[in-house]
């Protein structure tokens, strides 16, 4: 079946939105991702038809709070499984908070153990929380409903013990989400390395969505995976002109050579991704 994905952005589609979101409401079969604008750094939030709640990584700061607490509407606050990608600051500095805040049912980890406050804070909260701990192993799936699953694809992490600064992006997960014949990639901060290792998958990596790896960085998203994965869009995570100059010039021409639509949060704001498993609205805040 050939799928169907419409590009939203701004107020002017405003009729086209809430209509979209009546028909969620009134199915109860919309995945709703919200990759949040909180700066420089990765949070990402999905809705789930069954009501469930998924959280990839906390960003740099403590703004996700703030986006939780307009998309997460349950009393008690309740998140069901934190997945942290990598140990670094931009991406499990906000999950500290959050797991003071939220009751969380699951937290998947890569194994990886950065010697840094943030990683040390984040370990502490996580035992305070009481959530269960799984660190991600390769080839292992989360499965929230028969037609919803989350696939660990790299978990390099889960072998690597104590990691340095330098090398944590190598120990991120990756991960794809799978609703019918809906897909999407979660990157992480993986550089090319780990994009050349997964490409034993082959058709296995073909998602309609990715959160591209690294905001950006010209040391991810090379053209034989993006070839490989042949995402309709790309999500790229990012604080708007930012001191690293994410994203980079070069990985935005193979974005572009591939004819691939590219979305910045610096640029969008929060940029929202509905699906029924079959047709696929993307709009942004601005």
């Amino acid at each position: 079946m050939k799928r169907k994905i419409t590009i939203l952005a701004g107020l002017l589609l405003i009729t086209s939105v809430v209509w979209f979101l009546v028909l969620a409401q009134k199915s109860g079969q919309i995945l709703e991702t919200i990759f949040l604008d909180v700066g420089q750094g990765d949070s990402i939030l999905i809705k789930t038809p069954q009501n469930q709640s998924i959280l990839i990584d906390g960003g740099p700061n403590n703004k996700v709070l703030e986006k939780l607490g307009k998309y997460i509407f349950s009393i008690p606050k309740k998140i069901d499984v934190v997945i942290l990608t990598h140990p670094h600051a931009d991406h499990v500095t906000g999950l500290i908070e959050v797991l003071k805040r939220y009751s969380v049912g699951l937290v998947v980890i890569n194994g990886a153990y950065l010697k840094t406050d943030n990683y040390n804070q984040f370990v502490s909260a996580v035992k305070n929380n009481g959530a269960r701990v799984l660190i991600a192993q390769v080839g292992e799936a989360i499965h929230f409903s028969k037609d919803l699953e989350f696939d660990i694809i790299a978990a390099p992490g889960s072998d690597s013990g104590v990691t340095n600064d330098n090398d944590a992006n190598e120990t991120s997960i990756v991960g794809k989400l799978i609703y019918k014949d809906f897909s999407m990639m979660f990157m992480g901060d993986a550089p090319a390395t780990i994009e050349n290792k997964i490409l034993v998958y082959g058709d296995g990596l073909k998602s309609d969505i990715i959160k591209v790896g690294h905001h950006g960085s010209k040391y991810s998203s090379f053209i034989n995976f993006l070839s490989a994965v042949a995402p309709k869009a790309g999500i790229i995570e990012v604080a708007e002109k930012n001191i690293y100059n994410l994203p980079s010039p070069a990985a935005l021409s193979r974005f572009a050579f591939l004819g691939i639509n590219v979305f910045e949060t610096g640029e969008r704001g929060d940029i929202r991704i509905l699906s029924d498993g079959f047709t696929t609205n993307i709009f942004t805040e601005r």
